[in-house]
């Protein structure tokens, strides 16, 4: 076995982790520690960034004590992190536009105006009518104009952390390509920042950063840091990517027609394809670039599902809760085997589970609903109904999908994150899909993607795509019911054309005082 080692660094809004790898793939050790937030008031999300580099700095050299690693092993490090945010710093890599993610809403007026004005060609520019960065910056530049004065930079988190871990011009600061697609402001096919984007917004190019490849060595650890790190200097640093794009590149979608199905907090079905096509006509796919240059991951987002399913059970399941806890078992496991007998349809329950609203395409309105339920729907119908939504979601990306890429043979979908572990949930995907679900055998996908990465750049694997098809096993294949799919077509249809007849009454709603 080889002495080299890797380093992944995986910057979360909720919790940063950090990995070291044998260059066989094979983690060798791993920590994680909570990256504290505050909410002061509605709307407004507030990070320290100096705090998360500290916390990087710590988790690496926990994990490398903990892995019993000789600190000369390690190669490279690579670094995924949050896509949906942004900062600005000056030029000693000083914050001084702290922090911003996605759910510091401050912004959002400014992301109004510029879709009103240009959403059309940003989506075809840069993939996704998800524009962050451009109204971030906006925001800025007009509510709080004696900070945007002062910054030379503006630049996404893992970027700011390789600047202060490493002796490097602030003109280097690099942005991968992967993050670029939440800008606004970027022709995602040609890799460079689009001068009449910025200038509709009235950006200055000159205060964006280097847009660059995954595998680019964007600096080197320096002797400062490599003493908090417990590593030796000159180490290279690896641009990386975005967190959904390294967790896509470790979790092996590298092939043309494969699908990834994240079922976490914020589930996600990605496709891989070698065309670059925008979703103009829905307004549902987020063209992701992948790592790997000449491939993209269009795919969309279910918001807050993982959460959704959590609410579920502390609001309708608590005392499944102290079963499965006295059982030391899941409360999930506890209602997939409650729920896993009813039949398609949830005997005429139908759901929507949008309780934070529907992202792709962005429909903000739409929240929470059940209908149909009569004296003879018991808890488990809930259940099962609530997860059977989340999969005609799915159905309504997938037949996008199909339309965007008509010639592209769709042949299975992947799945990893809290909800792989299901069963129910998987079979149920797979029967409203019509396609077979496989799980794989980890769920470190991000952090395996940052060391994929890093080894690319400093020439340890020749192809990014070999390595990370070689890395992941398949366990467990679920083959749809083709009859129970039948039956589940018009369950589907119906459940797309819910939103447009109950839009209004969400609507009126909100507007009682």
């Amino acid at each position: 076995m080889s002495k080299k080692h890797l380093i992944g660094v995986d910057v979360g809004v909720s919790f940063i982790k950090v990995g070291i790898y044998d260059i066989e793939g094979n983690s060798v050790a791993q920590v994680s520690q909570e990256n504290p937030g505050t909410y002061p008031s509605p709307g407004v999300f507030l990070q320290d960034s100096l705090k998360m580099v500290d916390i990087v700095t710590s988790c690496i050299k926990k994990v490398v004590n903990l892995s019993k690693a000789d600190a000369a092993s390690v190669a490279a490090i690579g670094f995924s992190g949050a896509m949906g945010g942004l900062m600005g710093v000056d030029e000693n890599w000083e914050p001084i536009a702290e922090w911003s993610i996605i759910s510091d809403t401050r912004y959002y007026k400014y992301a109004i105006e510029m879709l009103s004005r240009d959403e059309i060609k940003i989506i075809q520019l840069s993939g996704t009518g998800m524009a962050v960065f451009a109204p971030k910056i906006m925001w800025w530049k007009n509510d709080f104009p004696m900070i945007y004065k002062k910054v030379k930079k503006f630049m996404g988190i893992c970027a700011f952390i390789i600047g202060r871990l490493a002796d490097i011009d602030i003109e280097k600061a690099p942005m991968d390509r992967t993050i670029t697609i939440f800008s606004g402001l970027v022709d995602i096919e040609k890799g460079f920042w689009s001068q009449d984007l910025c200038s509709e917004s009235g950006i200055d190019m000159a205060l964006l950063p280097e847009i660059v490849d995954s595998d680019t060595v964007a600096g080197y650890l320096s002797k400062e840091a490599a003493i908090h790190c417990g590593l030796k200097a000159g180490i290279p640093l690896v641009a990386g990517a975005g967190d959904k794009a390294a967790g896509n590149l470790g979790a092996g979608l590298v092939k043309p027609g494969f699908l990834i199905d994240e079922a976490a907090t914020y589930g996600a079905l990605s496709l891989c394809t070698e065309r670059y096509v925008a979703d103009i006509e829905n307004k549902t796919l987020v063209n992701l670039p992948s790592p790997i240059k000449g491939l993209y991951t269009p795919g969309a987002y279910l918001v807050a599902s993982g959460a959704t399913s959590a609410w579920f059970t502390e609001i309708f399941a608590s005392e499944l809760k102290a079963m499965a806890k006295e059982q030391n078992t899941s409360v999930f496991k506890l209602l997939d085997e409650s729920a896993k007998d009813i039949k398609p349809g949830s005997d005429g329950l139908l759901c929507i589970g949008m309780l934070a609203g529907r992202g792709n395409p962005a429909d903000p309105h739409i929240k929470g609903l059940y209908i149909g339920h009569t004296l003879m729907h018991k808890k488990e119908h809930f259940y099962k109904a609530l997860l059977e939504s989340f999969a005609y979601e799915y159905a309504f990306y997938l037949s996008v999908m199909k339309k965007n890429y008509p010639n592209l043979s769709i042949k299975e979908v992947m799945v990893m994150g809290g909800g792989s572990r299901s069963d129910l949930y998987n079979q149920i995907k797979s029967d409203v899909l019509g396609i077979p679900y496989v799980r794989l055998s980890r769920d470190d996908f991000a952090l395996l993607g940052d060391v994929i990465i890093a080894g690319s750049a400093i020439g340890i694997y020749s192809d990014m795509k070999d390595t990370a098809k070689n890395f992941v096993i398949k366990t467990k294949v679920y083959e749809p019911d083709m009859q129970k799919h039948n039956l589940y077509r018009y369950y589907t249809s119906y459940y797309a054309s819910i939103f447009d007849k109950v839009r209004d009454i969400y609507i009126d709603l909100e507007n009682i005082v």
